[in-house]
């Protein structure tokens, strides 16, 4: 419910911003990037509940930017570059420049090699250095107030403007309130931004592996009955590992030493890859589906894993995500009253771009998971048909390589 005007300044002082961005992780700080880097003029917030990052990259410690890997689509790649950001990450990334995929337990197999020799189906990065290099970016720009060790507690909506209640009795107000906190947003609920979450059952082990055949560029991405078993080539010769796994038998596989683990990934995934010699530390994440049917209320939007959180099959929730906040950052940039910032139009605007992609992809990527992870024998058998017969006839898989590649008109 909006606030009368007559209560919008009831004797407390507060800062002003375009933009207020709550969430200081990946999609949140590249939000503040983009924005900043297409239109300088902006007054931006970064909202976040971690302490400041250190500013030697040797230590360089943010919860956002953890030891796991991003999968960076082809497509998201190109975005990177039109904000001169990938050549900041280029020298730290993996290209993909083959993708197998397999059914355990059956005969259905399918290779995409890459077809447009200028170009690989997309790039592994590490999220610390991505991190690195976007901190030190951030620096760079004075129109941006990053809040360290801020929570958000409230929102107030007013016609014109939000009001953010922040930790210590701190008030900002803000054009534009963006949730950019996760999976489990505090900030969607907060908006009143309606969301729906479906359990997959099971959850993602993640460690970098080393592996004794070189990768030559090549992603696996193998499906067994509780999810897949994507292994993302690394550089120095290494794998970024997700293995899907059912919850019930999550506590005995976390418990392993280093080579009982290796021993069981290796049962699970085969030989394919060679030999798994060496593991790093690992971390569990569970695997849910959430989705909002609109992720836009008055003055505010949700980008990100605060409007879809995806499980991690193809490796599709971020590519959404940095596609969020592109076209964001793209619709804000072309505002000339900065009070536009956040009107109805605008948000009309931003989600009358993305709303197909959002539904494709998460179609697309919840449908593949139960899709493989059913037993049911004639889905088994058509599956791996449909399978052979993409190996056969290539023609079949553009579909697969369009998602898989990410490059999308963003602005039908």
């Amino acid at each position: 419910m909006l606030k009368p005007m007559d209560n919008l300044n009831s004797g407390h002082n507060h800062n002003h911003y375009d933009v207020a961005i709550v969430g200081g992780g990946m999609v949140g700080s590249l939000l503040a990037y983009a924005l900043l880097k297409l239109k300088p003029c902006l007054n931006i917030a970064l909202i976040d509940e971690n302490s400041a990052p250190r500013t030697n990259e040797e230590s360089f410690v943010h919860p956002g930017f953890d030891a796991r890997s991003l999968a960076l689509s082809a497509g998201t790649c190109d975005l990177l570059e039109e904000l001169g950001f990938w050549q900041e990450i280029k020298n730290n990334a993996q290209a993909i420049e083959d993708i197998h995929i397999s059914d355990r337990g059956f005969f259905g197999a399918l290779d995409l090699p890459r077809k447009n020799k200028k170009q690989a189906f997309g790039y592994v990065v590490e999220l610390h250095e991505i991190g690195i290099a976007l901190n030190k970016q951030l620096d760079k720009f004075k129109q941006l107030t990053r809040l360290y060790e801020t929570r958000l507690l409230n929102i107030d909506k007013y016609p014109q403007q939000v009001i953010c209640h922040l930790t210590d009795n701190k008030k900002i107000s803000a054009n534009l309130c963006v949730a950019a906190d996760g999976g489990d947003s505090v900030t969607r609920a907060l908006l009143a931004i309606d969301s729906q979450t479906s359990d997959y059952g099971c959850s993602a082990i993640i460690a970098n592996l080393g592996c004794s055949k070189p990768h030559r560029n090549k992603a696996f991405e193998r499906f067994t009955e509780f999810g897949p078993i994507a292994l993302l080539p690394l550089t120095n010769n290494r794998y970024s590992l997700v293995w899907s796994v059912a919850n019930a038998d999550l506590a005995r596989l976390t418990a392993l030493n280093d080579a009982c683990f290796l021993a069981e990934l290796q049962e699970a995934f085969g030989y394919r890859a060679g030999i798994f010699c060496e593991t790093g530390k690992r971390d569990v994440y569970p695997l849910k589906l959430t989705k909002t049917l609109k992720p836009v209320n008055h003055r505010s939007v949700c980008i990100g894993n605060a409007a879809h959180a995806l499980h991690p099959v193809m490796g599709q929730g971020f590519n959404l995500g940095l596609r969020d906040l592109y076209v964001l950052a793209s619709v804000i940039s072309v505002i000339k009253d900065p009070k536009d910032i956040g009107s109805f139009v605008m948000l009309n605007d931003y989600w009358s771009a993305r709303a197909r992609d959002h539904e494709n992809t998460i179609i697309l990527t919840d449908s593949m998971v139960r899709i493989f992870s059913n037993r049911s024998w004639p889905l088994i058998v058509g599956r791996n048909i449909a399978l052979q017969a993409m190996s056969f006839m290539p023609e079949l898989t553009g579909p697969i390589v369009k998602q898989a590649k990410g490059q999308f008109n963003l602005f039908n």
